[in-house]
């Protein structure tokens, strides 16, 4: 811990995930620790105090090394300011009302972890955070995912056997496990995709302070609850494709311009808060190549904010400022990037997952063929799967990997051949959310000649 005039801003490490500001500050009184400036989240292991004085920080480190808070020590570390915070410690009010991200949340540190975290996310790219997988070979990856898979299938088997009555007879599939390893079913293998590189129809980008304080558009390092939440830019994700890391650095460098706050979730304030690039693919590519860029045909950007004490006229006029930006930038790439529909959803939340009547305002229409039967919602872009041809609204669910589209297609070219009378049982494994977005089209499509369409997800 560096004792230094300079340098009073404190991380507090080990502290109760179950604890808010005040349960802090209660025991930080009950300690007789005196101290400035003290913050907790719900969630967190860390929380953020500032000192007055360098004798108040010695005396809480001495304080802290004799007590114990629930048989657990309770540690001070360095808390280092992120760079724009440094030169601007009494940061400017912004014209809503409220302090902006300079001078919010003094005490975090430039990743929003402290101690070994800090270290921690500082060592971890954001490659290893979105794709841990990406440094191994493909054939290597499969079969990781096709073990882990079959963990999930004896977990699955255990798990129902011990829910079963003792004066229940088991099920056929859970009796006939022990013939197949304890699987709950066969599991015939993983398939391999012909894409492996920009495979996401839909990105969510979002919106924070990256380890050196700039407003940055792209993916956390870590978990929040850890005490990250520095941002970094989609550098090297081979799930993104180049066009939304195109747009996600648009939205960045309008940002660095912009008088409205980036979202610090820490204390949950700010402004600008998600940027998503949803793709939808031409229906005259039947067949996935591995130059996607080329076959999106239309694109949706979705910008989520929080509109809470800012006011209106400046709101519209950056949403202006920011609709040109993103139209002149797309149109001044080589080639050109498709432009569909501009969309911004207003969320108050904590959490970037609104609730599906948020508020949505259209920036940027795309024209509709009036003559279109069922042409009203103009904030839509299409997306194909095989021949099908899929509307998609800002808030739809619709998160298909390219690399599972060849599978659809297989799925469907398939099933529509099988005679009407012959039942037949599908069943994805995936380990994402991908399943159930790709067996929801299968099982609308397919559900007159098919018994079930099952889909397993593996949650962490």
């Amino acid at each position: 811990v560096t004792f230094d005039e300079s340098s009073l801003d404190k991380c507090l490490v080990g502290l109760s995930r179950h604890w808010l500001t005040d349960r802090l500050k209660s025991f930080l009184d009950e300690q007789g620790i005196s101290y400035a400036v003290a913050k907790k989240k719900k969630g967190m292991t860390v929380g953020f105090v500032t000192f007055e004085t360098v004798e108040q920080l010695r005396n809480a480190v001495e304080v802290l090394k004799e007590n114990r808070s629930g048989g657990k020590q309770i540690k001070i570390a360095d808390a280092n300011r992120r760079s724009h915070q440094k030169l601007h410690a009494e940061g400017p009010v912004s014209n809503n009302g409220a302090a902006t991200e300079n001078s919010s949340d003094a005490a975090a540190p430039a990743d929003g972890a402290s101690g070994p975290e800090a270290a921690g996310a500082s060592k971890r790219t954001v490659r290893d955070a979105v794709t841990p997988l990406a440094h191994m070979a493909y054939s290597d990856q499969l079969e990781h995912k096709k073990s882990s898979v079959a963990q999930l299938l004896k977990k699955l088997t255990r798990n129902a056997k011990k829910a079963c009555p003792a004066d229940v007879t088991l099920p056929d599939w859970i009796s006939n496990a022990k013939q197949i390893g304890g699987l709950s079913c066969k599991l015939e293998g993983i398939l391999e995709s012909p894409v492996i590189d920009g495979y996401r129809n839909k990105c969510e980008f979002s919106v924070g302070h990256s380890l050196a304080g700039k407003k940055t558009v792209g993916f956390m390092l870590g978990n929040f609850r850890e005490g990250v939440t520095a941002v970094e830019e989609p550098v090297d994700c081979p799930n993104v494709s180049a066009m939304s890391c195109k747009y996600a650095m648009i939205f960045q460098d309008f940002l660095q311009l912009s008088c409205l706050p980036a979202w610090n979730r820490v204390d949950n304030s700010g402004f600008w808060r998600q940027f998503t690039v949803r793709e939808g693919r031409s229906p005259a590519q039947a067949v996935v190549a591995q130059d996607t860029q080329t076959q999106i045909s239309e694109v949706m950007i979705i910008i989520q904010v929080c509109s809470t004490g800012v006011d209106e006229v400046l709101m519209k006029d950056e949403f202006a400022k920011l609709s040109k930006t993103l139209v002149q930038g797309a149109a001044t790439c080589s080639p050109p990037l498709p432009l569909t529909t501009i969309v911004v959803q207003d969320h108050v939340g904590i959490s970037n997952v609104a609730p599906a009547d948020c508020p949505l305002i259209p920036l940027l229409a795309p024209e509709v063929d009036q003559s279109e039967e069922g042409a009203v919602d103009k904030t839509r872009i299409h997306d194909h799967i095989s021949n099908l041809r899929f509307s998609l609204s800002p808030t739809a669910f619709f998160q298909v990997c390219l690399n599972c589209k060849p599978l659809c297609q297989l799925s469907f070219v398939v099933n529509f051949g099988i005679d009407s009378q012959v039942h037949r049982l599908i069943l994805l494994l995936q380990k994402d959310c991908t399943p159930l977005l790709v067996i929801g089209p299968i099982s609308i499509r397919t559900h007159y000649f098919l018994t079930y369409a099952v889909g397993l997800e593996q949650l962490a």
